[in-house]
């Protein structure tokens, strides 16, 4: 018995004490004993997928919450991946995480309440799929139409099997048919299908293949569900037609492979077609074709026949009269082409020597001696006209050295001086003239302002001490006083001063 769950070896005279490690271990222990296996139903909330793939979460009601955790392990082998907000039954069992002294439900299996776990699996792969483009109709092979080898993976148990080895053999019994037993349901059921598949396409010489099943519950057709299996179509180079369940099921196979057939008898009629058909369809073809490739063929024949009646088949001489006549035409035409050509040809070469005629040394000379002939003549002619022009010209520099000899340049020199000496004497004459009345007009006026001659008209300037007497209080009686005159000055004594001036 775990010592920690022994709550008798608590002493009677005094309490025991835990440690938290010994309290959580002891509380872990109980939960994981009362615990063990128990389901709980919740809604997920606060879910978390860490990079270890552990899924972390909590389940809650309207009144509670508990820590679940959702390991690598038991995530991996579920068909239907949790989702925030889901509602879900758990499997599981309580333990402690003693790191925090949390209770928490170590989950093993979920399931979605209301809508089932496989269905909500099924939606969550099929929107997945669709979403990679597994579905998408450019990717799909076109089924061949005339199959000489058809491929079945399915039970060999089944009735499927039977029923589309029965078709095939009634429709056509030329058409092999190579069976990869599988196992359709149950553990394994879908790996055993993905292989079978790849082993199909590895024989090299399977036409087409019919993957599938008779009916059953979602369950029993569950295999056709998996990832594995729709990969598996997917990759598969020979076309797929799935053939699962019955009309009404539908499975993540029908998506993928290239035909889905509501059931297995419909995929072997959809595959291979009624040979007896077939052949019926190949006499009308070529019975359609003989008669299309006569007709043009008497078309042709009678055509022949209007030619082959023609009046140049019965007398071939005749075909080349028109080649004759036109072959003399031309060489008539040729004939009139040589003369013409002879004429020019002829005008050609006596303008050719005509031409070398002209250029001969002897015209040459002719045209030289003519040519110097004619220059003397212009020589002659240029030098006489010469000899006037440059006696012109030298009689035209005697002149100018005459009129440019010193005696010429000292008499026109002589005559300037003498004009401009005339010319010098007029203006110092005419100078001196207007100095001496601008000099006599200042005279006057200075001698208009002269004292002497306001003296002249009588008048006197009387003088004490050397300064002018200007009024009777400058002087009083017994100062002597000097009077100027016009002529001459008076030493004066002053007798009496008044006031009173006669006039």
């Amino acid at each position: 018995m775990d010592p920690s769950l022994n709550f008798s070896e608590v002493e009677e005279d005094q309490p025991r004490v835990y440690s938290v490690s010994e309290l959580t271990r002891t509380i872990r222990g109980l939960l994981e004993t009362e615990f063990d296996t128990i389901w709980v139903e919740g809604e997920i909330s606060n879910l978390r997928v860490a990079a270890s793939k552990h899924a972390y979460f909590v389940l809650k009601d309207e009144k509670s919450q508990i820590r679940c955790v959702l390991f690598k392990g038991f995530r991996a082998g579920l068909k239907y991946q949790p989702e925030e907000g889901d509602h879900v039954h758990l499997f599981g069992r309580v333990t402690v995480y003693d790191a925090r002294g949390e209770y928490q439900i170590v989950v093993e299996m979920l399931e979605p309440v209301g809508l089932g776990a496989l269905q909500k699996a099924f939606e969550q792969l099929k929107e997945k799929l669709s979403k990679e483009g597994l579905f998408d109709e450019a990717r799909k092979k076109p089924i061949p139409e005339f199959p000489w080898k058809v491929g079945v993976v399915t039970s060999p148990t089944g009735a499927a099997v039977r029923d589309i080895l029965n078709v095939i053999r009634r429709r056509n019994p030329k058409v092999s048919v190579l069976i990869n037993p599988v196992k359709v349901q149950g553990e394994g059921s879908a790996q055993e299908i993905a292989d079978a598949i790849n082993e199909m396409n590895r024989v090299g010489d399977v036409d087409v293949l019919i993957v599938g099943r008779g009916g059953g519950s979602i369950e029993d057709l569950w295999a056709f569900n998996e990832e594995v299996v729709a990969r598996a179509i997917s990759a598969s180079e020979i076309p797929v037609v799935s053939a699962v369940g019955h009309e009404i099921d539908f499975t993540i196979a029908d998506f993928v492979a290239d035909l889905r057939a509501p059931t297995p008898s419909a995929a072997a009629e959809l595959t291979v077609p009624v040979l007896d058909d077939v052949l019926e369809q190949l006499v009308y073809l070529t019975r359609q074709l003989m008669v299309s490739a006569k007709r043009p063929i008497e078309d042709h024949r009678v055509h022949l026949k209007r030619l082959t009646d023609r009046r140049f088949f019965r007398d071939p001489l005749h075909i080349f009269a028109p080649l004759a006549q036109r072959l003399d035409d031309l060489n008539l035409r040729l004939v009139r082409g040589l003369n013409q050509g002879v004429v020019l040809q002829k005008h050609w070469l006596e303008s050719r020597v005509e031409r070398l005629f002209q250029t001969s040394p002897k015209k040459a000379i002719e045209r030289y001696e003519e040519r110097l002939r004619e220059l003397s003549l212009r020589l002659l002619r240029g030098l006489g006209q010469g000899v006037v022009l440059h006696h012109q010209r030298l009689q035209g520099r005697v002149e100018r050295l005459i009129q440019a000899s010193p005696k010429k340049a000292v008499q026109r020199l002589e005559e300037r001086r003498f004009s401009l000496n005339h010319r010098l004497t007029e203006k110092t004459r005419s100078l001196v003239q207007l100095e001496k009345n601008r000099f006599n007009g200042v005279v006057k006026n200075l001698q208009s302002l002269s004292p002497l001659t306001i003296l002249d008209r009588g008048y006197s300037i009387t003088t004490r001490e050397g300064k002018a007497v200007k009024s009777n209080q400058d002087v009083k009686p017994g100062d002597s006083v000097q009077v100027r005159l016009s002529k001459g000055r008076l030493d004066c004594t002053v007798d009496e001063t008044s006031e009173k001036v006669n006039k």
